[in-house]
Order: C-alpha cells, then sequence, then structure tokens
C-alpha cells in the first residue's frame, strides 16, 4: 500500500476497522526517531517544515496522526522521504492483527458453581474484537446460566466433547460431540449436560457480549 493511498482513504479504513491510533502512534514514532537522529530540536522542525511545533509533539507522542500535507512538509524539511515516515507502519499493523494466547495465559475464566459450569475467553482485549471465542467447560447434572443479549448478537456452538441439551427459547437441541448449532443470541437460551461425564463446546459469538 503506497502512502499516499493510506491517507486518503481515512473514512473507509476506519469503517472496516483500521486502527489509527495504532498508525499515529508508529508515524509519531518514526517521526520522532528521525528527528532525533538528525539532532533537531522541534523548534527547529516547526520553523522549518512550517508545522506548528505543538503539532508535531502531538503527533511524535500519537496523540494525532497528522494530515498528508503535514507529514509532507515535516519530511521535505528532515530532508527524507515520505515512505521512511511511513516506516514500520504496515508491519505494526500485521503484528497488531494477531493476537496468539497460549493456554498458560488464560486467565479470564468465569465460573458458575452453582451450575457446575464455566467459561474460559480463548483470546485477549476481548472488546476491542469483532467475535468473542469461549471455551465452557459442564459438569455431569450441570448447566450454564441462561443468556440473552441484545438484538443482533449471534452465537455458534461446537461440541468438543461429550453431549449437551441446548435450550433455545421453548425448545431443546440435543446436541452430541461434533454437533454444531448456530443461533440468535437476543433469545433466552442456556445449556445442560444430562451425560456422565465433563462435556466442553467452543462458543463464538458475534459481537462480544459480556
Amino acid at each position: 500500500m503506497s502512502p499516499t493511498a493510506l491517507m486518503r482513504r481515512p473514512a473507509a479504513r476506519r469503517r472496516a476497522g483500521f486502527p489509527v491510533a495504532l498508525t499515529a502512534k508508529t508515524v509519531g514514532a518514526q517521526l520522532r526517531a528521525l528527528r532525533k537522529s538528525q539532532r533537531v530540536t522541534l523548534v527547529e522542525l516547526a520553523k522549518a517544515s512550517g508545522v506548528d511545533a505543538a503539532t508535531i509533539s502531538r503527533m511524535e507522542t500519537g496523540k494525532m496522526t497528522g494530515t498528508l500535507e503535514s507529514h509532507l512538509k515535516l519530511a521535505m524539511a528532515l530532508g527524507v522521504k515520505l515512505t521512511e515516515l511511513y516506516g514500520g507502519v504496515e508491519e505494526a499493523l500485521v503484528k497488531d492483527a494477531v493476537t496468539v494466547q497460549p493456554p498458560s495465559q488464560r486467565s479470564d475464566v468465569y465460573v458458575h458453581e452453582a451450575g457446575k459450569s464455566s467459561m474460559a475467553m480463548l483470546t485477549s482485549d476481548i472488546l476491542k474484537k469483532k467475535l468473542m471465542p469461549v471455551l465452557i467447560a459442564i459438569e455431569p447434572g450441570g448447566s450454564t446460566q441462561k443468556e440473552e443479549a441484545r438484538v443482533g448478537t449471534e452465537k455458534f456452538l461446537y461440541v468438543l466433547e461429550g453431549g449437551l441439551e441446548a435450550r433455545v427459547g421453548g425448545a431443546t437441541h440435543v446436541l452430541k460431540r461434533g454437533s454444531s448449532l448456530y443461533l440468535d443470541a437476543s433469545i433466552p437460551h442456556s445449556l445442560r449436560n444430562p451425560g456422565a461425564k465433563v462435556a466442553r463446546c467452543l462458543a463464538v459469538t458475534t459481537p462480544p457480549a459480556l
């Protein structure tokens, strides 16, 4: 992606979930590094570029992204290509787009003691994501609490071990190992384990609902 294209389509990118704050932080850090490497002060760069010193400071700290025009002025004042100012942006976006969570870091576990069930979040920063993957474990004879998400919320279930009864509205669906269920999560629903061993299933909700 060219720097010009990156700056020309902010609205479209925001609609697609483009992390503007991350871009501002990356560009700001690069700007600061280039300025420091040339031993140029904020005031000196402001005079040479015509960009206000306070604006440059906010850009360097990631509090604002700046405009293509201001980026061009700053790059010219520093004697570098615009692509140097955007160095690392694409890499930072790719890194931010991937979340790996080893089992040892799985700390968000919610236990429903009365129902003998638990839910473990399978990723972090859940409210920043569009999907909420959860591992549900239910002891024999146990059940989950009844849920009723806001309208527009959807949920997918896949049974990994054991068997479950999914109660959705007034209907009960029997789910064996390998069975899946897709439902409108705004309908009252719950899970029950009628079997003699622990049942486990993967549940994915969108958008995340806590």
